[in-house]
């Protein structure tokens, strides 16, 4: 596992709608490693092992977080903002933010006031400032549509675990990619499609892009699941899932019980530990877009177990990251056009 691109991945900005510089950055990492990279005008990078095989196996993790977008600016140069993706608005408040302006970033507060927090706190309630004398001041640097994101960024913590931003899905992001390059290790003769999609916090458009285009034999996204090992949580909704206990495969509607089973079969055949979850109608992730592209793909979901998702701090275990790899990469190396994938069968 390459923590230093993990760690690139987490801490550089990628607000949905504003992947692109993150994106660059994934092709620079991934170039020594593929047969071919494609790009397309929505922003998906797609790194591709064999592309002439005839068999393809699409990997998919959304590269944007959420954050916030600049919408207005005050004339007392402060400014204010719409949610990019499922944000907490209530966490913000007092929070240092990073405000990528269209000139150059800058660093500002999320006012704090006791009147401000609520239950139904929305995102239009916040107001940043960055310590503009006036609107047009702000203007110097800063434009409508300009995102922003919480000044935080990755730390280690004890016993294996991680605390970042958007591990939403930037984790999930880098487990297709290290996948690839240990399924190549291995001598994968499949296609391999590890797509870094866009959007999916706010339209879904970058799985929906890439799976038309790819028209994968058969689909996973990687996406993070919730936790239920922590207070204020409840297994009954979805399943007990813990971290440091594996990759969760989602028993769902829209998962290929073939595609399950043979998830399954890898990781029992290499002591690969994982969880189960189930998952009713839409998953919320790329996998409902892919599995509705084109003709329709067979398509299953794994997910990386998080703690406080969609807050500053999420967190996961370097033990989940690297089994998801490990699992992925058997996949890779087991699955091919003779793999029996009919649910009649």
């Amino acid at each position: 596992m390459k923590k230093e691109f993990l760690y690139t991945l987490l801490d550089n900005m990628s607000v949905s709608g504003h992947e692109i510089p993150l994106q660059k950055k994934v092709i620079e990492e991934m170039t020594p490693y593929c047969d071919r990279i494609d790009t397309d005008y929505t922003g998906n990078v797609i790194s591709i092992l064999n592309p002439d095989a005839p068999f393809k196996v699409m990997l998919a993790g959304h590269i944007d977080e959420i954050g916030l977008i600049v919408t207005h600016i005050l004339d007392s140069g402060l400014l204010k903002v719409e949610k990019a993706g499922g944000i907490y608005p209530a966490v913000y408040p007092g929070h240092q933010v990073v405000v990528c302006g269209y000139k150059q970033t800058v660093y500002g507060a999320v006012i704090n006031t006791h009147d401000l927090i609520k239950a139904d706190m929305k995102a239009t309630d916040l107001t940043i400032d960055i310590g503009a004398k006036d609107k047009e001041d702000a203007r110097k640097y800063v434009q409508e549509g300009d995102p922003v994101h919480l000044n935080t960024y990755h730390e280690e913590m004890l016993n294996g675990y991680l605390s970042a931003r958007a591990i939403d899905d930037r984790g999930g992001a880098f487990i297709i990619l290290e996948a690839l390059k240990r399924a190549k290790e291995r001598g994968c003769k499949i296609g391999v499609y590890a797509a870094t999609t866009v959007g999916e916090e706010t339209t879904m458009r970058g799985a929906h892009w890439a799976g038309s285009r790819i028209k994968p034999d058969v689909a996973i996204a990687v996406d993070v699941t919730y936790a239920q090992d922590y207070p204020g949580t409840n297994p009954e909704e979805s399943g007990d899932v813990h971290l440091g206990k594996g990759p969760v495969i989602c028993n769902s509607s829209m998962a290929n019980a073939k595609v399950n089973a043979l998830l399954k079969s890898c990781a029992e055949s290499k002591k690969i530990p994982y969880q189960m979850e189930s998952f009713i109608g839409r998953t919320g992730t790329d996998a409902d877009k892919i599995h509705f592209a084109g003709d329709g793909f067979v398509t299953a979901l794994l997910s990386l177990p998080l703690r406080y998702m969609h807050s500053p701090s999420e967190v996961c275990h370097f033990d989940d990251i690297e089994n998801s790899i490990e699992l992925l990469a058997e996949f890779l190396c087991t699955i091919d056009e003779n793999t029996d994938l009919n649910p009649f069968s």
